[in-house]
């Protein structure tokens, strides 16, 4: 039997580049990345195959089951 958590201990599972992790119930993107050590404005982001800018990271809560996709973004011509 499931049983559900909730207040501080609460933990949300997300995939990361294919990898499962375990964050606090409501953690944001922004607080993702800075837990998996990538600095901002070092990586792109995309949460269930849409792109979610770099301004947009704080606000972004991560739902439960998220696949999050994290990649060097490249510029140029």
């Amino acid at each position: 039997m499931n049983q559900r958590i909730d207040g501080p201990h609460a933990r949300s599972a997300v995939t990361v580049n294919g990898d499962l992790h375990q964050l606090p119930a409501g953690a944001s993107l922004a607080q993702l990345l800075a837990t998996l050590g990538h600095a901002p404005q070092a990586v792109a982001t995309a949460v269930d195959g849409e792109f979610v800018a770099r301004n947009s990271r704080d606000t972004f809560v991560l739902r439960p089951g998220a696949k999050i996709t994290c990649f060097q973004a490249i510029v140029g011509g």
